[in-house]
Order: C-alpha cells, then structure tokens, then sequence
C-alpha cells in the first residue's frame, strides 16, 4: 500500500519545522553560554523553554504587546508539530483502511485549534509575561486546561486512530482503550477529582509561588494541566469509544461541578489578602491587586469557556434525530419511555423514536386527548 500524499507531505514538514526549532534553541543557548552574561537575564534551561523571549519586559502588557511579544517554547511547538503531523496522517489513511469513510473536516479544524491554543498559550504574548503577572498566568491557565483539551477531544483523536488503523491494531488500540487502566482514569469521579485537585492545588497553596519563579516548574505545570484538561473532556465532549460514553445530562452535571470549582478558586483569590508571589519585573505591578484581578480572570473567564461548551453541547442535543445509545441508558431517556408507556399502555422496543408502534400508539394517546 503507497502512503497517502498527505502523510509524507505532513511529516516532511514536521521534520523540517523540528529541524528549525532545534536551531533556534541552540541558538538561544549558545547565546547564554558563550556571553558574559545571561541574554536578557535568560538561563540555559530558560533559553529552551523562553527562547527569544525577554524575562523582564518593560512595556506593560496593553496595546501592540498583546501581539508582538513572542517566544519559543520549543518544547511545547514540537509537541504540537508531532501532533499535527500525526493526525493528518491519520486522516489521510482513513480512506485506505476504512473504505468508503472521510474523516470529517470540522473536526480536523477544531483539532488543529487546540494546536493552535497550545503555541498561544505557551509562545504568545500571555506565556512571555506569565512570570512577572499572574493576570497573563492565569489567561494561559484557562487556555490550557480548558480550552485547548476541549477543542483537541472535539477533534476524536482515538476515533481517528481507530479508523486510520489496521483490524489488528485497531483491535489491539481497543482492547487498551476499554482496558481497566483507561476506565479508570477516564471514569467520571476520578476525572472530575483530577480536575478539581489541580485547579485548587495549584492555586490556592504555595506551590504557584514555586511555579511564578520557576521555568521548568512552569512547564511541567502546562503538561499537567493540558493532560488533566484532555483527562476531564473526552468525556464532556469527546464521545470517544472508550468505557465511560456519558449520556447528555451526566456531561452536564460535570460541567456545573467543574464551573463551581472555577468560581470557588477565583472567588478565594479575588477576596485574598496575600499575594502571589511574581518574579522580579520592571514594571512595578502592585502584586496583591494583579492577584485578585487573575482570580476574576479564573472566575468569570473559566465559567465563560465552560457556560459555551455546555451551550454547545445542548444545542447538539436539541439538534439531534435520534437519541444516541448512551442517552437511551440515561435516567432522562428512562423517564421518558417510562411516562409513555403508563400514558399509552404501550411497550418501547429498542428506539423509542423509531419504533411503529411506538409511534401509532402515540398517535391513538393524541385522538383520545382531542376528544376529552
């Protein structure tokens, strides 16, 4: 079988992007470690992870800073490389190995969105200054842990890899998918927990001062949150063949208790009397006040993404033909065969909305109401 187009056109350019990448990070080192002195105060492990950024900046973050402030996190942009060149793979061999099949192209595009959020939050301008204020920290928070995980479990990646695969891995890829290790992370209170845990523990301890001072306690802060993040919403938004497949109103319910923990953390540090501790910056922040202003961001920003994700997942279940076979099993979709068949004495098959006589005996409900 010749590979797709596609795919080699994908990994060639991932290659030659990671190639790049790597000579912009030695660059950056190399600049620190043959000077005198730091390049604008960097470190070795800062070059890698802030490369070409300023650990200092001057200029508060408003007007034109909001967009031309840059920097490398090359850690972060050859995750994404590698990702993305793996997913058009995937979606150029869906058509091979599952004949008569397309990979939709919205989710493709919302897949490469949560790409995109991911260099934002970690490259833009939120991530150079996420250090010296904590406001930019916590937009990249809620970047990370909401709003990249939610558009990359739109995006069905283990869907895709099922589809792309061959019947002996996609069999194999199942068997781990459906496996006690995946269900039990994956499964509903663990990753509502996960979720909580993180969110509180990160900021409402002492370890955010760790973190505001720290390159590398920041970036493993990124990893866990975008992975708790993927953890919390592929079963919000996922609908992924794994064993927790959640009728519509248990992903509501999960959305409404992580909305409280957001409001819960932003409401503690907007009422705060002690302040984030903030690296040391030219531009004389007055940190208790940039500490409450970050908990607004996490209260009303936070619910914000999650009041439009659940928005979105209502009008899909409004929108929607049939009922799916996770709502079928739903104590919504049970009340409702429930009310129907003590109205109209009539027994449901499989599908309640498809079944004929299901349907008649409805019909026969309705003429004997019009005749009361």
């Amino acid at each position: 079988m010749s590979v797709p187009r596609l795919a080699v056109a994908a990994w060639a350019i991932a290659v030659a992007a990671t190639a790049a990448v790597g000579a912009a990070a030695w660059h950056y080192i190399d600049a620190t470690s043959t000077s005198g002195h730091a390049m604008h105060g960097m470190s070795t492990t800062e070059a890698i992870a802030r490369g070409g950024g300023n650990t200092n900046p001057l200029r508060p973050l408003f007007g034109t800073a909001l967009l031309t402030a840059w920097q490398l996190d090359a850690v972060a942009v050859v995750l994404v490389i590698v990702l993305g060149a793996w997913y058009l793979t995937g979606v150029a061999l869906v058509p091979l190995r599952s004949p008569g099949q397309h990979w939709p192209i919205a989710r493709t595009a919302t897949f490469f969105a949560g790409l995109a959020v991911i260099v934002l939050a970690t490259c833009g301008s939120i991530a150079v200054y996420d250090q010296v204020l904590f406001t930019a920290h916590m937009a990249g928070h809620l970047a990370l842990v909401m709003l990249a995980p939610a558009l990359l479990m739109a995006g069905r990646p283990l869907s895709l890899t099922l589809a792309a695969s061959t019947p002996s891995h996609r069999a194999r890829i199942e068997r781990i998918a459906q496996g006690r290790v995946i269900a039990l992370v994956t499964a509903p209170p663990v990753a509502l927990a996960s979720y909580a845990a993180v969110i509180v523990g990160s900021h409402l301890t002492g370890l955010m001062d760790t973190i505001m001072r720290s390159t590398w306690a920041g970036q493993v802060e990124h990893l866990v949150y975008l992975i708790v993040g993927c953890q919390f919403f592929v079963l919000v938004v996922g609908d992924e063949p794994i064993r927790w497949r959640l009728a519509s109103p248990p992903r509501w319910f999960l959305l409404a208790v992580a909305m409280a923990v957001d409001t819960f953390t932003g409401v503690v540090l907007l009422q705060g009397t002690h302040s984030v501790a903030l690296s040391p910056s030219r531009l004389h922040v007055n940190a208790l006040s940039d500490t409450r202003t970050g908990g607004a961001i996490m209260w009303f920003g936070g619910d914000a993404i999650m009041a439009v994700i659940m928005i979105a997942l209502v009008v899909a279940w409004l929108r929607r033909d049939e009922t799916s076979a996770e709502d079928e099993k739903g104590w919504l979709e049970q009340a409702r065969r429930a009310h129907f068949t003590e109205q109209t004495g009539a027994e449901t098959g499989s599908s309640l909305d498809g079944d004929e006589d299901a349907r008649d005996a409805y019909n026969k409900w309705l003429a004997r109401l019009d005749k009361q």
